[in-house]
């Protein structure tokens, strides 16, 4: 079995295979692994993850939140991007709203792959979204140390990637790219969030595990 996360796709309520129901209940379905919200042929759906499989956002959100990542081979698992968020208006005012509902104080998460608050701060950062930048500015100012839940979550990460997003969006350097197909380029680096069952690599970040968030 594969153990690079369970918030893989193979158990999403988002992949047709499962018939709208998250688990394990159809994974010996005959049918397509298809991710219905991101129009996206899953090929390896127990090694492929986004953030809005249910262990991430529970109220079954259909709106593409950052990228689909995959898993590469071997222990300890890293992830990197297969595909990119769409850039849409609809999917930039969902993020904003998500920015908007962030608390100082963590909510329990799955600790694997990256934390939502963290993917859309990140994602906003890629767009270069001028709106999100008084919220940016609020959550700035988040104590790094507010901690919640088993996994002891804090507010190192977003707080940290607040700032980063702050002085990209501020300076206006790498504008975002809308091409055509309405699919932002490939992230220019990767939020440094916290991981546990599975790292997320880039060559441009180090890597973060557990015990840093």
């Amino acid at each position: 079995m594969p153990n690079g996360g369970s918030d893989w796709c193979g158990t999403c309520w988002f992949n047709a295979r499962n018939k709208g129901e998250a688990g394990y209940k159809h994974a010996r379905d005959p049918g397509p692994n298809f991710c219905t919200i991101r129009r996206l042929p899953i090929a390896n759906p127990f090694w492929t993850y986004c953030s809005n499989h249910p262990h991430h956002r529970p109220d079954r959100d259909p709106v593409p939140i950052g990228p689909v990542f995959i898993a590469d081979d071997g222990f300890p698992y890293h992830r990197t991007p297969l595909q990119t968020s769409p850039d849409t208006e609809e999917v930039r005012q969902h993020v904003l709203e998500l920015l908007q509902a962030m608390e100082e104080m963590p909510k329990e998460e799955y600790p694997g792959g990256a934390y939502v608050d963290e993917m859309v701060v990140w994602q906003l950062d890629e767009f270069r979204e001028r709106r999100a930048l008084a919220e940016l500015k609020r959550i700035s100012s988040f104590s790094p140390e507010a901690t919640a839940g088993w996994f002891k979550r804090t507010r190192r990460t977003l707080v940290a990637a607040a700032h980063e997003a702050l002085a990209k969006i501020e300076d206006g350097s790498g504008g975002p790219s809308t091409p055509a197909d309405g699919v932002s380029s490939r992230p220019r680096q990767r939020p440094t969030v916290g991981l546990c069952h599975a790292q997320t690599k880039d060559t441009t970040l180090p890597k973060v595990d557990a015990t840093t968030v």
